[in-house]
């Protein structure tokens, strides 16, 4: 058997020096970690269908979904549709609402959600807060801007005020995002 002395050198100069630069690669390699944990507990803020909201509403978790059926050219009203609450004792929550995807103002000719306060208990929502405009994209009510959060244990009352204008028809679809600390 011939073996080539030269080419067997070069070769396993050629395999040490892969040896070491994939030991020096290895080597300079960092490491971070992430520990965590879930607390898992009640819901701070959440929604509860009041006793003017349709049949068909749904709450799943932080999602309501409602289905507000209204005749063209008639303004309908639902007076007590939905309520949030804030169901922790002894913390207040500010929070954001905000039209994210509005309803054409080319289908409506009103579409408001009317928000009252009770942090007092018992059934008077008396305290008008503000109107949500429906059509316009990022129409907003914040609690941020007076520093006036929710208090503990207290509710807000979402009152609808739509009317379709004459003619329309269809199912147009809206989404407000409700953001809380």
């Amino acid at each position: 058997m011939n073996v080539n002395y030269k080419k067997s050198m070069k070769f396993i100069t050629l395999l040490v020096s892969a040896l070491l630069i994939a030991t020096v690669s290895a080597a300079t390699y960092s490491y971070m970690f992430i520990n965590g944990t879930v607390t898992i507990g009640t819901q701070k803020i959440l929604w509860i269908a009041g006793p003017d909201a349709p049949g068909d509403t749904t709450i799943s978790g932080g999602t309501v979904t409602v289905d507000l059926d209204v005749q063209p050219g008639v303004e309908q009203n639902f007076t007590s549709c939905l309520y949030l609450k804030n169901n922790e004792t002894g913390t207040g929550h500010n929070l954001t609402m905000t039209v994210t995807s509005p309803v054409s103002s080319g289908t409506f000719d009103l579409m408001r959600i009317h928000i009252y306060k009770n942090e007092t208990g018992g059934e008077a929502f008396d305290e008008f807060v503000d109107t949500l405009d429906v059509t316009v994209q990022n129409d907003q009510y914040s609690t941020y801007t007076l520093n006036t959060p929710l208090l503990a244990q207290g509710y807000y009352q979402l009152t609808f005020a739509v009317k379709a204008k004459t003619g329309t028809s269809g199912s147009p679809t809206f989404t407000i995002e409700v953001r809380y600390e």
